[in-house]
């Protein structure tokens, strides 16, 4: 699944402010957009402390079409 951790934490704020909102140091959100990976136990933190995020959002579009094309939607 490809998912837009850049746009994520923009949307939250920024590096630091992700990082001050999740009690970590400011270079992991870095290292997230740097590996393009986040773990499912930051997004469950950020879901925590955002709970009305939507983080489908943040699915690329082509992802979003190919699923919902597998879906039948």
């Amino acid at each position: 699944m490809k998912f837009d951790i850049r746009r994520l934490v923009s949307d939250l704020g920024g590096a630091s402010r992700v990082a001050q909102k999740l009690g970590i140091t400011r270079t992991i959100p870095y290292q997230w957009m740097d590996r393009d990976y986040i773990s499912s136990t930051y997004l469950a933190k950020i879901k925590e402390a955002h709970p009305a995020l939507d983080l489908d959002e943040y699915i690329t579009e082509g992802e979003r079409r190919a699923r919902e094309k597998r879906s039948g939607a």
